[in-house]
């Protein structure tokens, strides 16, 4: 690009060019409106595939039986009943007779199933690992310490009434304070050697231990992580700047701090700045975080004075410092007493070091509670101008240095403490265990009977009906359920929570179906307690009469002479089908309705109204340039693009060979029926402004519904022999049904398989569709990426062109500026003659 410093001689260089390139420019919006034509084209076409699809979706869908009119089933309307509905029911299809049966169910089919003893999980224990000891444990059975049981779904806190100093004493205690939560006999509290034990009353109980919550910090009035810091971003300028200061409500000062080479200097500047306007209590330190080596801090050394900073007017120093605009120092609380402090614990960091405060008695009053937490900092060591000022039950923090202080929330509660160390611990085995952390967990793990679902190396090996499952103590219960449940076994295996046992069940039901399992290597299924020396499990057949008739079928949903029969208990029932001449009218009707719809959405785009053109009344309406749509409003651009979309699709050769199809479909006599639409009362509009849509005559219809039921149904499905992607689609066409024709005629538009020429549908290959190759591969798409081509091409002529231009007009410039010096020049020799 030139250099385009202009204007030094007076001339309006910039004003001449934008009307020399005006009428480049015009080339690029003729070109540019060429593509949005072409988008516009391309929405209008799919906007057709959807009613295709649409309609194709409703009355040829093959997942829809009651409205798929290429079958025989949208047009068996029956009514059906059953004098006993908990009993069988019935339904009624293609081919199904009306009359009324007798229906004795004697027996239903079941599934086979194979079931293992309840309760395999034993009770939660909670157990001392590692270096932890019955020392370590009971020292913090302290009273007011705390954890959670939920029993069933229903969660207590259980809350220590005394300071613990013995494990029976504390299995004890915990009993009676679980009994109070839960009431007596519901959980089961004991000691096992250095473990405590938890169990329900039931097998078919769950139970889980968890921590509490610990909220102490919101009645000291702070917030977890409050601090008396505001910390930088890593800092790149430190070349100064402004910002904004307040302290609590008053006046808000701006500070100048002036620029610096490095970090240290740039501190040193704040601070300098900070004494000057009479802000002793707040410092700026280095951060001595290494993650951010060039950060800083703002501390207060007073933290009852609520500090904010806020951008400067300019050059805005918290921008450069990555300090957002509004941020504040706030480490100031005010205590809420009525809260019972015994047991309650919370933290105080000083500069990285964290002092816990354990509070082991309530305080009602300031001086008390401030001697304690000054008391507990000192025995452990916190810095000795660390000052805890509690007044009128408000906290805060003083120093004379520059401590960082930050108040972090205390330990949940006594769930690690207890020997708990999983988030969650139930009495119920968890299924995303391994399996060798849930055999520790089993019932029949315990000794003297102790039984492992693996063998001496880990590895776990069964057979379900003769298929091979193999694993290891490594994977979880949950995959190699997974295992079985996917493999050819036939067979699902799951866990019943609530009696706390497996069951293997058939997929299907029959007597065919079995259960037959075997241990291999390790004894997976004995482990989960499952009899072993059972015989094989199998299901049985669905018994019953039919008018007196026995029938025996393997499920208890099947199908006879058209009637589908759901079986539902043992006993009679007469089940009645009768025919429902109104339903299959109504269908029909809405058939004609939502094709008539179809007709009418093709036909309007082929007759709308074009505006391309300007006409003595009006004006041509293209789509609108950059420049034209900043002079306009929303509505008008809006009204303007809808003429501009208008006519589009006029008279398009697609959508007419589309409606011309549809019509013949319904004219043309369907070989080997001797009725047409004209004989059961569906004839076209004689309106030519209707395009061929369908006109019903109600009660002719009817008629042929009641009086050749079959005939109605053959006229609409009858199928060809003839494939749809014969070259003989002219056979195939007159053999085939008046539905199934529409769906040709829809599937030549619309398809999204290819034909043997490599062709998708008519419509997708003009326009494409959504979710289909076609999206981008298409005709107008190709169009759209050749005008783009183009486009790209225009664009960098038209920027050579404006660079031309200035070019020409630069020099012009400076031949006028060399031409003003020189007569200069004379005007002064001439004058200095003189």
């Amino acid at each position: 690009m030139v250099n385009r410093i202009t204007g030094f001689s007076g001339f309006d260089v910039d004003g001449t060019i934008q009307k020399l390139m005006k009428v480049e420019q015009a080339k690029v919006d003729t070109l540019k409106q060429s593509l949005q034509l072409l988008s516009w084209q391309k929405d209008a076409y799919r906007e057709i595939t959807n009613a295709f699809r649409s309609f194709k979706d409703e009355y040829f869908n093959n997942l829809k039986p009651a409205t798929n009119f290429r079958s025989a089933t949208a047009f068996a309307s029956f009514t059906t009943t059953s004098s006993d509905t908990s009993k069988v029911v019935i339904s009624a299809g293609a081919g199904a007779v009306t009359g009324s049966h007798n229906v004795n169910v004697i027996s239903l089919a079941t599934n086979a199933i194979k079931t293992g003893g309840a309760g395999v999980s034993k009770g939660t224990s909670g157990g001392l690992t590692g270096t932890n000891s019955v020392d370590d444990m009971m020292s913090q059975m302290k009273k007011g310490k705390q954890f959670t049981l939920t029993l069933d779904g229903v969660t207590k806190t259980i809350v220590l009434d005394q300071n613990y100093t013995d494990i029976d004493e504390l299995a004890g205690g915990l009993q009676n304070l679980v009994n109070d939560a839960f009431g007596s006999g519901k959980i089961t509290v004991s000691r096992n050697n250095d473990k405590l034990n938890f169990k329900p009353a039931t097998s078919s109980s769950s139970l889980k231990i968890a921590d509490g919550t610990n909220t102490y910090l919101n009645s000291l009035g702070f917030a977890n992580g409050q601090s008396n810091a505001i910390t930088s971003g890593e800092i790149t300028d430190f070349s100064g700047g402004t910002f904004k200061l307040q302290i609590g409500d008053g006046t808000v000062h701006e500070l100048n701090v002036a620029g610096a080479s490095d970090r240290d200097g740039l501190i040193t500047k704040i601070n300098s700045v900070l004494a000057d306007e009479g802000f002793e209590n707040i410092k700026a330190i280095a951060d001595s975080n290494p993650e951010n080596p060039t950060g800083i801090k703002l501390v207060s050394l007073n933290s009852a004075d609520k500090v904010t900073v806020t951008s400067g007017s300019t050059d805005d120093l918290l921008a450069k410092l990555g300090i957002k605009s509004g941020s504040s120092i706030n480490l100031n609380g005010t205590i809420n007493y009525s809260t019972n402090d015994i047991g309650k614990d919370f933290y105080i960091k000083v500069d990285g070091v964290q002092y816990h405060i354990d509070l082991t008695e309530d305080f009602a009053d300031d001086a008390a509670f401030q001697t304690e937490i000054r008391d507990q900092l000192t025995t452990q060591g916190a810095p000795a101008d660390l000052e805890v000022n509690i007044v009128d039950g408000k906290i805060s923090f003083k120093t004379t240095n520059t401590h960082e202080i930050v108040i972090l929330k205390g330990d949940d509660g006594l769930r690690d403490e207890l020997g708990f160390t999983d988030a969650v611990n139930s009495n119920k085995i968890s299924l995303t265990d391994s399996m060798e952390k849930i055999a520790a967990n089993l019932t029949s793990s315990e000794p003297p009977d102790e039984i492992k679902p693996y063998d001496a190396e880990g590895k776990i090996e069964f057979t379900v009906n003769g298929v091979t499952i193999t694993a290891t103590k490594e994977d979880s219960l949950k995959s190699i359920m997974d295992k079985v449940n996917n493999s050819s076994a036939g067979v699902t295996m799951r866990y019943d929570s609530l009696s706390d046992k497996f069951v293997l069940e058939s997929k299907s039901a029959g007597l065919a179906e079995k259960v037959d399992v075997e241990d291999v290597k390790g004894e997976f299924f004995k482990a989960l307690q499952f009899n072993m020396s059972e015989e094989v499990s199998h299901g049985t057949d669905a018994k019953l009469t039919i008018d007196g008739t026995e029938v025996t079928r393997s499920t208890n949903k099947f199908a006879i002479d058209g009637v589908t029969y759901e079986l539902k208990g043992i006993g009679e029932s007469t089940v009645t089908v009768a025919g429902d001449p109104d339903k299959l009218l109504s269908n029909i009707k809405e058939f004609v309705n939502k094709y008539n719809s179809l007709i009418d959405t093709i036909s309007n785009k082929l007759n709308e109204k074009s505006y391309k053109y300007a006409t003595k009344n009006s004006n041509a309406y293209a789509p609108l340039t950059d420049e034209q749509k900043k002079e306009m409003s929303e509505d008008e651009i809006k009204l303007w693009e809808e003429k501009a979309k208008s006519g589009l699709l006029r008279s398009d050769s697609l959508l007419e060979q589309a409606l011309d199809d549809f019509r013949s479909t319904l004219y043309a006599k369907v070989e080997g029926v001797d009725i047409s639409l004209y004989d059961i009362g569906i004839t076209t509009s004689n309106a030519w402004t209707d395009n061929g849509k369908l006109v019903i005559d109600e009660e002719k219809l009817k008629q042929a519904i009641q009086d050749m039921p079959d005939k109605v149904t053959q006229l609409f499905t009858q199928e060809s022999e003839i494939p749809y992607d014969s070259s003989d689609r002219s056979t195939r066409f007159k053999q085939q049904g008046i539905a199934q024709r529409m769906f040709d005629v829809i599937e030549d538009n619309i398809r999204t398989t290819r034909d043997s020429m490599g062709n998708k549908g008519a419509l997708l290959v003009k326009a494409g569709m959504e979710n289909d190759t076609t999206d981008q591969e298409n005709v107008i798409s190709e169009q759209m990426k050749e005008q783009n081509k183009r486009l790209e091409a225009l664009l960098e002529k038209l920027q050579d062109k404006e660079d031309y231009y200035y070019q020409m007009f630069s020099a012009m410039e400076v031949a006028i500026q060399n031409l003003n010096s020189q007569s200069a020049w004379l005007a002064q020799q001439f004058g200095s003659s003189q």
